[in-house]
Formats: structure tokens, sequence, C-alpha cells
């Protein structure tokens, strides 16, 4: 059976994109004393350039809404546009503002999307994974840090490249080069720090940061500290300097909201409420994708946290934060879409792919695009089980199965030692090698391995997992017209599913509608 991959414990783990993209969304800012704008109305200043769009009203509603610290106007962005196609009608220091202004972060973008790439279609989305076009662009960057040996920027953008392509070796490598040239620069820490956590190399993360001289004053690095050293079940003893950093009052509100989401999470483990809902309250005054996504997988562990992502229109990329929320709604479709955004945002993470191929697969009975979206996130992680698991899963329950296709995913999926898995995951492992062994023929050891994922679930208490078995082995049932299906859809209607539980509940549809038009078959049994 396909499922989401459900990480127990989230925590403010820094995002990594390239260069251009990071610095598009202010997080690059070089941090020091808190800009302190002067409370004053631009509505005059709009006025006059509704009216007159010249140098001189665009200087005037650039330089009110610097002063003031107002960029939300959309005539803000016209004004700045205007200057920049009249460079050489403008002043240096109006040039400079607009610069220091594009640097800071503070100005709204026309879209909260910022992506590589943009995709319309599952098709333009299946030339991701074209491994000739990729090889050129790991190749024109492989020249570019060979050409300029000293820039660390290349060499973080080269270790991200062979990252998502699974090169694990060759990545670090490159990322190490990158750390050597620059170990206090803020983009190349926090890119090095997120690689090594998502190879589980949290001790060289810990290493890299507290050997920065940057690590006592940067909010951005103490948080990614603070987040390593939570996964680790250790102590950050930069948690005192984060403190004080909020304290003092020096830092806008954005560069603070890693910083006060990894306090909160913190907070929240501990069991300290109040403070947990404080801290995430000064994180949502100025918030990043990430410490939006963080307050939302919060709000869905415990209900006493409240958020609608969708209010947040002003935050960047909120894919991953929108994706969830849509699923636990039961919009499957702009979730799916979400995911999708979510995965070309971070196209190395195992998470979004997982989500839109489940989302795919079981709820929009997309099968292809659930199979190309696995393919493409294993990639990037091609020993992962669960992904694995999924792909079988798609390409087994497909109208026209690709029996080649199948025995080759079936064939990596069980070179897994079992032992090694989750309870979860052995639970999904067995359930999946079933419903394989069903659709070969194999009926006894199929129905086997479902019945023990069954009482897997049951002896760890995951209701979830036990009802989704049950409803995947189920339809099997039906479909092979075998004697045992009257037990199981007895089963099947006695289960009650939760409103929270979208998904189950149009699995439980789905078998309700095949009881009442599937026709009884003969089956041969081996």
């Amino acid at each position: 059976m396909a499922v989401i991959y459900e990480i127990k414990e989230r925590r403010v783990i820094p995002n990594w994109r390239d260069y251009k993209r990071t610095l598009q969304l202010g997080e690059l800012n070089v941090a020091n004393k808190k800009y302190k704008p002067i409370d004053i109305s631009i509505d005059r200043a709009i006025f006059d350039w509704q009216l007159n769009k010249d140098i001189g009203t665009a200087a005037d509603v650039i330089n009110s809404s610097f002063v003031a610290d107002k960029f939300n106007q959309s005539e803000v962005r016209e004004a700045i546009d205007y200057i920049k196609k009249n460079e050489n009608k403008s002043s240096k220091s109006l040039l400079g503002i607009i610069n220091e202004i594009k640097n800071s972060g503070r100005i709204l973008t026309s879209s909260n999307s910022i992506l590589e790439l943009d995709v319309d279609t599952i098709k333009e989305f299946q030339a991701f994974i074209n491994n000739d076009t990729f090889h050129r662009v790991i190749n024109k960057t492989k020249n570019l840090a060979k050409k300029d040996l000293y820039n660390p920027i290349t060499w973080i953008e080269l270790g991200r490249l062979y990252s998502m392509r699974g090169h694990i070796a060759k990545a670090e490598k490159a990322i190490l080069t990158a750390l050597q040239l620059a170990p206090n620069n803020r983009f190349v820490l926090r890119s090095a720090t997120r690689f090594f956590i998502h190879e589980e190399k949290f001790d060289k993360a810990i290493y890299y940061l507290r050997k920065s001289n940057n690590i006592k004053n940067d909010p951005w690095l103490i948080s990614a500290h603070i987040a390593t050293s939570s996964i680790m079940g250790r102590f950050s003893p930069y948690i005192k300097y984060g403190k004080s950093i909020i304290e003092s009052n020096d830092f806008s509100d954005f560069e603070l909201t890693e910083l006060l989401s990894s306090l909160g999470t913190l907070e929240y483990k501990n069991g300290t409420f109040k403070k947990a809902k404080a801290l995430f309250e000064k994180s949502m005054i100025s918030p990043n994708d990430n410490s939006l996504a963080q307050l939302e997988w919060i709000s869905k562990d415990d209900n006493r946290f409240e958020i609608d992502p969708f209010k947040y229109d002003k935050v960047i990329n909120p894919f991953e934060a929108r994706a969830l929320e849509l699923f636990e709604r039961g919009n499957w479709q702009d979730s799916f879409y979400n995911s999708i955004k979510w995965f070309l945002d971070m196209p190395f993470s195992k998470r979004p792919a997982l989500l839109g191929s489940y989302i795919a697969g079981s709820l929009i009975k997309d099968k292809n695009a659930a199979i190309i979206l696995c393919e493409v996130g294993l990639q990037a992680n091609p020993h992962d089980p669960t992904l694995l698991n999924n792909i079988v899963y798609s390409i087994a329950t497909s109208t026209e199965i690709d029996k080649v296709l199948l025995e080759k995913y079936v064939k990596r999926l069980t070179e897994i030692d079992i032992h090694t898995l989750p309870d979860e995951s052995k639970i999904t492992y067995q359930a999946t090698l079933g419903l394989v062994y069903l659709k070969k023929g194999n009926l006894e050891l199929g129905k086997s391995l479902y019945k023990i994922a069954i009482e897997n679930a049951k002896r760890i208490n995951n209701d979830y997992l036990k009802n989704l078995a049950i409803f995947n082995f189920t339809r099997e049932l039906i479909t092979l017209d075998l004697p045992e299906k009257h037990e199981y859809i007895s089963m099947v209607e006695k289960i009650k599913i939760s409103n929270d539980k979208k998904d189950l509940q149009v699995l439980k549809k789905d078998i309700e509608e095949l009881i009442r038009t599937q026709p009884n078959k003969s089956v041969k049994r081996k």
C-alpha cells in the first residue's frame, strides 16, 4: 500500500536553494541593527505617481517607501521597475536605494512563487528526470567551478546538483571545498547543514556551524545549530545567544523568524505550551516558508495551535505548508499541485514526492503521475524504502501493469533489509509485497503478508495503517473474488473514520463502490 512519509518531529532545518533564489528571499541580508522606519504616509507620493509617471514621481515613491518601510503597494514595484528601465536618467543614490531594497528582501515580489522550473503539466514535470539535460547542467557548473576555483557559491551549487542526482560522495566533496573557502558564509553554512542532515551526518553539521566566527551573532546560524542539536537529542549551547539576540531588538522580524520557530519548537517539546505559543506567534509576524511549515506541522500535532497558511500570502514558496493543509482539507488536486511545486523547490527532499505520489496513486487515480513522481524522487534518494514502496504499489495497481518495470522496482525493494526498518515501514512493506504476490497469482503468500501487516499495525496501535491495509487487502480480495472477501467486507463496514482522515474516507467509498459494481469471478488458485 502507498503511504505518506510523516515525520514524527519536524525541525526548522535550513532550506537549500540556489544562491539567486535565496538572495531574492531576503535570507542573506548582512545581519545588522534593526531598520527603524519613520511612520509616515506614502499615499501622496502614490497618488502623484498614478497621475504622472516620470522619473521624479517614481523617485518620490521609492524614497518615501524606503523611509517608511512600506513596500506592499503594487505602485512601489512599478516605480522601481520604471527607474530600472531608465537607469541612465536616474541618480546613483536612487539606484543605490533600489539595490538596498532589493537585497534586503523587504519588497514583496509580484508572485509568491520563485522556482528554478515552473510546470503546468505532469509531462513537463517528467522532463525533470531527463538525465541528458541534467548532465549538461552539472557539466556546465563543474566547468564554472574549475574556472573560478575560489568561488564557494559555485561549489555549493555543484554540490546541490550532485545531491539531486544521488551522487553523494561528489556532492560532499564540493560542499567541503566551499566550506574551506568560506567557513563563515551564511549561505554556505546553511546549505552544508541541510546536506549533512539529509545524509544523517549531524556531527559534521554541528562541527562547521560551531567553527564559524559568526555563530554567536547570526540568528539564521543559531537556528540551524538548535535544529541540528535537537535532532541529535542534544542541548544547543547557542540557545542563550539566540534569546539574547531576540531581546536586543537589533534584528528585523523576518531575520528572527526561524530562530523564534526553533525556540518555539523546543518549548513545545518540553511541554511549555504558553512559551511555545508566544514564540510561534512572534515567528509569524514576518514568516518565511520554513517557519510557516513548522507551525503548520505543529498545528496538526496539537490542535491548540491554529494556523491558516493561506492567510500568509506574502510568504514566498509556501508550498509545503499549503500542500499539507490542503491534504488535511481533502482538496486532493490542489494538494497534489502544491506537492509538485514543493518538490521543484526542494528536489532532493523525499517528502513532497511521497505526498504527491500517494495523492496521485490512491486518491486522484493518476498512476502515471504517481510513478513519475517516485522516479524523480528516487534520483536523489535511490535507496529510500518508502519511495520504492510507493512506486511498486503504483505500478502494481495500474490498469495495465508494466511487468518489466514492476520487477525492476520489486527487486530493489526486496534488497532492503526489513529488520532495519521502523515498524511503520515494515507494515507498508509487508502489505505492498502482499499485493505483488496476489497480482502474480501466489495467493496464499499474498494473503499471508497482508494479514501479517494488519496484525503488526494492531500490535503497535496504529489504526491508520491497520485501516489502510484492510482497505487495500479487501479491494484485492473482491477483485480476485476470493472467499475471504466477505469477512473483510464486513470488517470494512464496521470501520468508523474520523473527519481528519479524509483520505481513508475516500478509500472506504472506493471499496463500497467496488462491492456494488464488481461481478463475481472464478479464480485459479496456487
